[in-house]
C-alpha cells in the first residue's frame, strides 16, 4: 500500500532531503544550493508555527507602527480606506420571506435605522463610554492589524434615559487573552482559547489586566473564562482575526512578514540622514607656519585661547562652517562625503515595492506618490480597492453584523422593533437581520467620466441608484432622497431648473392627470398591469 511505502522512508529529523527529494525535487534543491543548505523548516501545524512567536511579533509590529513612517503609513492607509468615517447600516430585510410590500419594507427600514442610530451614534454603546459604534470599527481594525487579532466582549450594561439599550461593546487587546497563569498549551487549549468537541473555540480566558503593564501589583495573569456563546444563544465574545490556515487559533500581525525588512530600511534611512547631517558639518583645517597662530572661528565658537580648539593635543568638535588650527607639519585633507546619496531614492523605492506586495498595497499608495500616467494610477487604485473591499467585507462580517444581530434581538425583545416570529422561526430571524455595510467611496481621478459611466449603468437597469451613490460619494440614496426632492420642487417652483445643453434631449413634461377609469384592471401582489 501507499502508506506502507511512506512508512519506510527515513525520518524527517534524520534527513528531510533524502526522504522527500523524490516527491517534487525539493530535497535535491536543498542539497545543491549552498544558500539554502541550512534552510530546512519543519512542516508543523498552524498553532506550533504561529503561537510561540506571537508575543515578539506583536511588540515589533506595534513599535514599527509608532516609529516607522512606512509601517505607520501602511496601517493608517488600511484604516482610512477600509473604515474611513465608518461602515453604515443599510438594512435589507428579505421581502419574499417576510411577505412585505415595498411600502412596508421602507417603513420598517426607516424605523430600524433610527433605532440603531440611537444605539450606535452614542458613546454609551462603549463599555468605557468613550467611542461610538463607528469609532469602535476603527479601533478594532487598527488593533487587529497591529497585534494580529482583537476581541470584543458584549456585556450587558445599565439602560439610561438617553440610551435605552443595555448592549455594550468592550474592546480588548490581543495580549489580554492567554492561558491561565500563563501556562503551556494543551490539546484542547492554545493561547487562551479553549476548544470544544468539534475543535472550534468555545471559551476564552481573559486576564483582568494587561500582562505587560508596568504599574501593576498582584498576579498579572489572574483572569477568568468567558463563553463565546451564552446559554441562550446570545454572542458573548467576538474574536477578530483573519484565518489563514486550518487549525489556526490566533491571528498574525499584518506587518509580520516584513518586520525585519522595514526595520532595516528604517536603520538605513536614519544612517543616511545622519551622514547627510555630518557632511553639512564639514570642517576646514588650516595649517600655519608657527603652528599656534589664531584662526578665525565661525558660528560664534570661542578661539584657541578661550576654551576652544587650540594647539595639537587639544580637543575640538566638528561644526557647521568651522575652521580649526593645525600643528606645524600637519596638512589639511578635504574629503568628498558624497552625501546626499544619489542612489538613496532608487534603493528605497525598490524595497518599498516588495513591501507593498507583501502588504497588498501598490507602492504608489504606500508612498502616497502618483507620478505615473492616469491609466497606471487608476490601475493602482483599482488593485488596492480589491484588497480594501475584501478587508471591509471581513470587518462587516466579523464586527458589524454580529453586533447588529445582537442589538436586534434586544430591540425586538424590548418591543422597540416589531418583528413577529423573530424568536420562534430561525428563517424569519435571518430575514429580519439581513443588512449590508457600505462605507466611504473609493474616490475618483476623473469624476466626470465615472459619473457618466454610473449614470449609464443606472439607466440600463444594471445598477441601483442606491449602490451607485454609495460607490460614487459614500452616501445613502434613501437618506438623501427627501433633500433631493425638496431641492427639485423649490427649483421648479422658482423656474430655476438647469437649462439643457445644446443638442441634449429635452426633459419629458409631466402629463396632465387623467380621469380615473371606472373599470380598472385587476392588480395582484403589487404587479404592474399588462
Amino acid at each position: 500500500m501507499q502508506f506502507e511505502a511512506l512508512a519506510s522512508l527515513p525520518s524527517a529529523e534524520a534527513d528531510m532531503g533524502s526522504g522527500f527529494g523524490t516527491m517534487g525535487g525539493v530535497g535535491d534543491t536543498g542539497r545543491d544550493d549552498g544558500g539554502s543548505r541550512n534552510w530546512r523548516p519543519r512542516p508543523r501545524d498552524a498553532r506550533s508555527d504561529s503561537v510561540r512567536a506571537l508575543p515578539l511579533q506583536r511588540g515589533q509590529s506595534r513599535d514599527l507602527a509608532r516609529t516607522s513612517p512606512i509601517a505607520g503609513g501602511a496601517i493608517n492607509t488600511n484604516v482610512d480606506r477600509v473604515v474611513g468615517t465608518g461602515l453604515a447600516l443599510s438594512a435589507q430585510p428579505n421581502r419574499a420571506i417576510l411577505g412585505w410590500s415595498a411600502e412596508e419594507t421602507a417603513e420598517w427600514r426607516a424605523k430600524t435605522h433610527a433605532e440603531f442610530s440611537l444605539f450606535a451614534d452614542s458613546p454609551e454603546c462603549d463599555f468605557e463610554g468613550e467611542l461610538n459604534f463607528y469609532e469602535k470599527q476603527e479601533l478594532t481594525l487598527r488593533s487587529t492589524l497591529e497585534s494580529g487579532d482583537c476581541f470584543n466582549i458584549l456585556p450587558d450594561g445599565i439602560a439610561s434615559a438617553t440610551q435605552p439599550y443595555r448592549l455594550r461593546i468592550q474592546t480588548l487587546e490581543a495580549d489580554r487573552c492567554g492561558n491561565p497563569r500563563n501556562g503551556s498549551d494543551t490539546d484542547t487549549m492554545s493561547a487562551g482559547v479553549l476548544f470544544g468537541p468539534n475543535n472550534g473555540p468555545s471559551q476564552y480566558f481573559f486576564y483582568d489586566r494587561h500582562p505587560g503593564s508596568l504599574i501593576f501589583r498582584g498576579d498579572r495573569y489572574a483572569g477568568q473564562w468567558y463563553e463565546r456563546i451564552g446559554r441562550s444563544g446570545r454572542r458573548r465574545v467576538l474574536h477578530h482575526y483573519r484565518k489563514r490556515r486550518p487549525g489556526q487559533s490566533r491571528g498574525i500581525p499584518y506587518l509580520a512578514p516584513i518586520v525585519g525588512c522595514i526595520k532595516q530600511l528604517s536603520r538605513y534611512t536614519e544612517a543616511e540622514i545622519a551622514a547627510a547631517v555630518i557632511s553639512a558639518y564639514f570642517t576646514v583645517f588650516i595649517k600655519s607656519d608657527a603652528g599656534n597662530a589664531s584662526a578665525p572661528i565661525f558660528q560664534g565658537d570661542p578661539g584657541p585661547g578661550e576654551g576652544g580648539p587650540g594647539p595639537a593635543g587639544a580637543g575640538f568638535e566638528m561644526g557647521p562652517g568651522s575652521i580649526v588650527d593645525l600643528a606645524k607639519g600637519e596638512e589639511a585633507q578635504f574629503a568628498n562625503p558624497l552625501r546626499p546619496n544619489p542612489n538613496f531614492d532608487k534603493f528605497v523605492l525598490a524595497v518599498c515595492r516588495q513591501i507593498g506586495m507583501a502588504l497588498g498595497l501598490p507602492y504608489e499608495l504606500l508612498l502616497k506618490q502618483f507620478n505615473a500616467s492616469y491609466s497606471a494610477s487608476k490601475a493602482a487604485l483599482l488593485d488596492a480597492w480589491i484588497y480594501f473591499r475584501g478587508v471591509r467585507v471581513w470587518l462587516a462580517r466579523s464586527f458589524c453584523q454580529p453586533i447588529y444581530e445582537t442589538w436586534m434581538a434586544e430591540a425586538v425583545a424590548t418591543g422597540r422593533i416589531v418583528a413577529p416570529g423573530f424568536f420562534t422561526d430561525p428563517l424569519m430571524r435571518w430575514a429580519y437581520t439581513r443588512a449590508i455595510w457600505p462605507g466611504d467611496s473609493m474616490g475618483s481621478i476623473n469624476p466626470k467620466d465615472e459619473v457618466a459611466a454610473y449614470s449609464a449603468a443606472v439607466d440600463a437597469r444594471l445598477m441601483s441608484r442606491e449602490r451607485a451613490e454609495w460607490e460614487l460619494f459614500g452616501t445613502d440614496w434613501n437618506e438623501t432622497f427627501d433633500q433631493k426632492q425638496a431641492e427639485e420642487e423649490r427649483l421648479r417652483a422658482n423656474d430655476m431648473l438647469p437649462v439643457p445643453k445644446a443638442g441634449a434631449a429635452a426633459a419629458p413634461k409631466a402629463d396632465a392627470p387623467k380621469a380615473p377609469d371606472s373599470n380598472p384592471p385587476d392588480e395582484e401582489d403589487g404587479a404592474i398591469p399588462a
